[in-house]
């Protein structure tokens, strides 16, 4: 029902901004939220990031239709995902986003860096531009505030999803979450990895890769959830209950890849299931 109420009427997609209408859509389904357990999730919620040549807004929409964007749960970290061995691009990588069919067994590369630490309050130019109380009246004067210093990625976890080759076939051996695992060496200057799927001959089916970069736990707001009181949960300490009450709990900030679409040629593998 939820769907039902706050589904726009679907429009072909297009870089530009469309004005709002509120007698269309209006905000009935916010409605039907739990706002008392949801309230703080919505100060802090993700981030996307695309791969752009530049900041105009074209360079940016051709960023989202070719799948190069990656995700964050909030901090601005830095990812990059190529598959390095290619067929028929003369050297090139494709990154994150990119589809090709390929019978080699593929050798692909990820590249982290973490998000900046923080500096406490607002930026001067913070401060120039909007002048301190409309600065406290919109972000209580907390402010992306970045220092030089970044924030060290203590692993990289890759998953891979393959096809059923069988209708019958199980499908949770299928989805490996992670597939791969790397620890980093905690370098301020990020984390590079490389590796292959040796499994992708032997095989012989389409597969799909992404990564994820993790950075070192920090506390975060509503990090522990609703923070149960027993085993049974039967009672909870909800978030923001007492104005005393910064809802912090340790977590570790990801980031999430586009997935790298491996497609195994389509000849090999009719001769494939011929042979079966």
């Amino acid at each position: 029902m939820l769907t039902a109420v706050t589904r726009p009427e679907p429009e072909a997609p297009s870089s530009e901004s469309r004005a709002w209408d509120p007698e269309k859509f209006g905000s009935r389904g916010f409605g039907l939220f739990e706002m008392e357990r949801q309230a703080s999730f919505f100060m802090t919620g993700g981030l996307i990031a695309a791969h752009s040549e530049d900041r105009q807004r074209e360079s940016i929409w051709d960023s989202f239709q070719r799948r190069e964007v990656y995700g964050t749960s909030g901090p601005r970290i830095l990812l990059w995902f190529d598959l390095l061995n290619p067929p028929g691009t003369r050297g090139r990588s494709i990154p994150m986003g990119g589809e090709i069919a390929m019978d080699a067994n593929p050798i692909f590369q990820v590249r982290a860096a973490g998000s900046f630490e923080q500096e406490p309050g607002c930026p001067d130019y913070a401060a120039t531009a909007l002048g301190p109380e409309r600065l406290e009246h919109v972000c209580k004067n907390e402010c992306y505030n970045p220092s030089a210093t970044r924030r060290p990625i203590t692993r990289i976890e890759v998953v891979r999803i393959r096809p059923q080759a069988t209708p019958g076939e199980p499908i949770a051996p299928l989805i490996e979450d992670p597939w791969r695992s790397f620890e980093c060496d905690g370098s301020l200057e990020g984390c590079a990895v490389t590796f292959e799927d040796p499994d992708h001959t032997r095989g012989g089916r389409d597969a799909v890769y992404y990564v994820r970069a993790i950075e070192a736990p920090t506390p975060g707001v509503n990090a522990g959830g609703v923070r149960c009181q027993d085993g049974n949960c039967t009672e909870v300490d909800l978030c923001g209950k007492s104005g005393a009450d910064n809802c912090l709990a340790d977590q570790e900030p990801k980031a999430w890849s586009s997935p790298i679409f491996l497609d195994w040629p389509r000849s090999l593998a009719v001769d494939a299931q011929a042979s079966r």
